[in-house]
């Protein structure tokens, strides 16, 4: 903002494509540029930063209160209509809008959409979603599970059309939290102590058992993540105390789970915050510290307690709030450089 209003050579310097394009590439992190929520508690887009610093909030609100967030991805926003009757990916930068029916196919089938999950991905080889793909074809995988089964449709853009492609047994139903993309593979987490993953390139379907040591954790506190070395990894939060895993394979090619490091987390947060009652029954009760999303392609998990949300980078240890707001539904961060396209004049 302050670069653009140095004088108008400069504006359209930073309006030109090829100019963002090697912004892009010299910075390899995207910045959060607000978050998404599902709660009608708080407004449904947060942005993070100070005027002028943040992006506009009108260019990112939600076109209707009865549309849900499914997932953020490749500047893309996945969104469902109550009932999963249509789908919607929006790209907040560009304004664009495109809805896609869901697969009848699954309607037909079991009387009527299932317990269900969605990402969207960029078709065109983009995956670092560096400002790349905003107007690029997209890619949509729906997961729904029933009756002891997983099923995996593929929608395309170029197409307009659905495939269904695989199914596979499961042990639970799919939760509502939003896929991980790690590699060629999309992991969604299951309502138990189990992960789907689903091989993008050859439509492998299959699931995966956390470790042990993660099964009496609050569900919502154990998240997926990118592990330091790019594989898969598991972010287990109990009281203030972040377990971080990875899924390795041994020297003997044995796959299993490998506990990296514990990260104390009220050692440098300085946090001294007591439980909090969930419902009436005082016998239960909230965690001190939960989880409430992280960033795809960084080191970034975001921390609810009860004075606010930080901001945690698990490689540095460096800590910032980043919301006030109590807020305890999963965030969905947005990413991206957010500039002033000249050619379609929107924000």
């Amino acid at each position: 903002m302050r670069t653009s209003l140095v004088c108008k050579q400069w504006r359209c310097l930073i309006q030109d494509r090829q100019f963002v394009r090697c912004f892009h590439t010299l910075h390899q992190k995207l910045p959060v540029l607000g978050f998404f929520s599902n709660s009608t508690q708080i407004p449904r887009f947060l942005p993070t930063g100070d005027p002028p610093n943040c992006v506009a909030t009108e260019a990112f609100s939600l076109p209707d209160p009865c549309w849900r967030i499914l997932g953020c991805r490749h500047s893309l926003v996945l969104l469902v209509s109550s009932g999963w009757t249509k789908l919607q990916v929006w790209n907040p930068m560009t304004g664009n809008r495109q809805h896609v029916p869901v697969n009848p196919d699954a309607n037909s089938r079991f009387g009527g959409v299932p317990q269900s999950n969605a990402a969207v991905l960029c078709a065109a080889g983009h995956n670092n979603g560096h400002g790349a793909c905003r107007s690029c074809p997209f890619t949509i995988v729906w997961v729904y599970t029933c009756t002891g089964f997983a099923y995996v449709s593929i929608y395309s853009s170029e197409k307009g059309s659905w495939q269904i492609v695989v199914c596979s047994p499961t042990p639970s139903e799919v939760d509502s939290r939003p896929s991980v993309l790690v590699g060629n593979i999309l992991y969604w987490p299951l309502k138990s102590k189990y992960i789907l993953a689903f091989e993008l390139g050859t439509c492998r379907l299959y699931h995966i058992e956390c470790p042990p040591d993660t099964h009496s954790i609050y569900r919502r506190n154990v998240h997926i993540m990118k592990a330091e070395d790019g594989g898969l990894g598991l972010a287990a939060l109990t009281e203030f105390n972040l377990c971080l895993w990875a899924h390795e394979t041994d020297a003997d090619g044995v796959t299993g789970w490998v506990l990296k490091r514990t990260i104390l987390l009220d050692a440098f947060l300085t946090l001294k915050v007591p439980s909090l009652p969930l419902t009436d029954n005082h016998l239960a009760v909230r965690p001190p510290a939960r989880i409430l999303g992280l960033v795809e392609d960084d080191d970034s998990v975001f921390i609810w307690t009860k004075i606010g949300v930080f901001a945690v980078q698990l490689k540095s240890m460096q800590c910032k709030k980043v919301l006030e707001a109590d807020v305890s539904a999963t965030l969905f961060p947005y990413t991206g450089f957010y500039t002033t396209d000249a050619v379609d004049g929107h924000p």
